[in-house]
Formats: structure tokens, C-alpha cells, sequence
């Protein structure tokens, strides 16, 4: 019986996962009405990856969340790629006659970049990435295949954050349930893009997961919004999205997207290798 357990465990791994991160995260919400623990997925991660391959996939991990020399190109895409999408889409917001956002962040606190980036990295993609891309991306990916194995994180990770629309301080309720499936194709299109570059990489947590996720973060606070920083702290509420151009950044995502789907052959930079080491 008890050997039966762990083999039990890795053979339905991803859905006990999910359910302990969701039961981490959720747990203010479901006892108190309100609060998010965004630990939830990376705890659920190391403690799954701790019982189905013990300190192998422990030490696994990681090499994977120190792997920093993938290029100096995988950094670039890593820190600008979503950054590039979201300003192309102010571009043509801009033709379309909607104006520009003021960028009032960058012109008057770009000395807080790394301040900025870094708090967003902290309340963001360390508690999360060590269970999306630590753990269920390549468990999926060696299953499905790496387009199926984003859109099915994409779509638990969107449902993930699902007690954020209920604050009403959070960007997320600013969103509101009526734009949710904007949300999670929005979601989806961001599992897609870090499945390549963390195949790209070689599976590097750092860059593909915790890195790209950050500045994904990074880009829609500073872009989407027209606060800065002090103005943020100082009211104590969440900058308000410029809902327009969320959404038609999504859109933008979603074609971009589609072209790097086709470009790989759906394989979303996925080698042999790499399939061969997954297997």
C-alpha cells in the first residue's frame, strides 16, 4: 500500500498541484472572505517535486532556477519581448486616434527601475514560477507537447488568481469577472511566450520563468498605467489600467503569438534534446 502512494502521486501529480496551490493561495479567502497567498504555486511545486523525484529532482530544480548563461538574446527577449508587444500596441492605439499613455513613470522615477522591477519580482514570480515552470511545465510538456501543456497552465493560472477579482484595491477587480476570458487568453498567450523562451533556454527557471514573468509585470504597471510609483504608495490603491489598451494588447498578444506558434511548428522551441531528456 504504501508503495503504491508514490506511484499514485506521479501518475496524477499535476492535478494534486494544482489543488494544493490553489488550497495555499486561497486559504484567506475561503477562511476569511478576503487576502491571497501568491506562495501558494512554488510551495505546491517543491513539495510535489520533493515527493515524486525526491533530491534528483530537488537538485534539478534547482540548476534550472540558477541557470543564468542562455545568451545574451534570451535575456534581451526575456526582459523586452512582452514590453515590445504592449508598446506596439500603444502604436496602434495612437493610429487608431486613441493617444498615448503619459509614461509618467519613466519620465519622472526611471531611477526607480530596478526598485520597481524588483518589488514585482518579490510579490509576483517567485511565489509563483517554481510550481508553473518548475514543476507543471515540464511535467505537462512531456505529456502533451508544449502547446498544450501553456494552454492548460495558461488557463489554471488565470483561475489561479481568481480571488483577486473579489478585491477591490487590485488590478484584477479593476479587470472585473465580466473581462475575465480576456484575462485568461491574456494568460494563455504569456504561458505560450514563456514555454519558448524556457525551451530556448534550455529550461531555465531564471530567464523562462521567474525573469520573463517579472517583466511581463514590470511592463503592464509601468505602461498600462499613467501613476508613478510615489503616487501608487501614496494613495495605497492599485494604479488604474488603461482598459483599452489592456485589452487590445491582448489582442496584439494573441497574433504575435500565433505567428511564434507557426514559426516553431507549434513546438514552441522544444528540441529533440529536450524532448528526449523530458521523456
Amino acid at each position: 500500500m504504501k508503495s503504491s502512494i508514490p506511484a499514485l502521486l506521479k501518475q496524477h501529480a499535476f492535478i494534486v498541484f494544482v489543488a494544493l496551490a490553489v488550497l495555499i493561495s486561497w486559504f484567506p479567502w475561503y477562511t476569511s472572505g478576503t487576502g491571497f497567498l501568491v506562495l501558494g504555486p512554488s510551495i505546491a511545486g517543491v513539495i510535489i517535486i520533493a515527493m515524486t523525484s525526491g533530491k534528483e529532482g530537488m537538485r534539478d530544480l534547482g540548476q534550472r532556477a540558477l541557470r543564468w548563461r542562455v545568451g545574451f538574446i534570451w535575456w534581451a527577449v526575456a526582459l523586452f519581448f512582452t514590453g515590445l508587444i504592449v508598446l506596439f500596441s500603444i502604436a496602434i492605439n495612437a493610429v487608431l486616434g486613441g493617444g498615448f499613455p503619459s509614461f509618467a513613470f519613466f519620465r519622472q522615477e526611471w531611477h526607480l527601475i530596478p526598485v520597481v522591477f524588483l518589488i514585482t519580482m518579490i510579490g509576483g514570480p517567485l511565489g509563483e514560477e517554481f510550481g508553473w515552470r518548475g514543476f507543471a511545465l515540464p511535467n505537462l510538456q512531456r505529456k502533451w507537447g508544449p502547446m498544450v501543456a501553456s494552454i492548460i497552465i495558461g488557463i489554471v493560472w488565470a483561475l489561479w488568481h481568481l480571488p483577486l477579482f473579489f478585491q477591490p484595491e487590485s488590478i484584477h477587480a479593476q479587470i472585473g469577472l465580466e473581462l475575465l476570458p480576456v484575462y485568461v487568453i491574456g494568460e494563455i498567450v504569456l504561458a505560450i511566450i514563456i514555454t519558448w523562451v524556457y525551451n530556448k533556454t534550455g529550461g531555465s527557471l531564471l530567464v523562462g520563468g521567474i525573469i520573463l514573468h517579472n517583466a511581463d509585470n514590470f511592463w503592464a504597471v509601468t505602461l498600462l498605467t499613467d501613476e508613478t510609483m510615489t503616487t501608487a504608495i501614496q494613495s495605497g490603491a492599485q494604479s488604474q489600467f488603461d482598459m483599452q489598451l489592456y485589452i487590445l494588447s491582448t489582442v496584439v498578444s494573441v497574433l504575435v503569438v500565433l505567428i511564434l506558434a507557426i514559426a516553431t511548428k507549434w513546438q514552441l522551441g522544444l528540441s529533440e534534446e529536450g524532448k528526449a531528456k523530458e521523456a
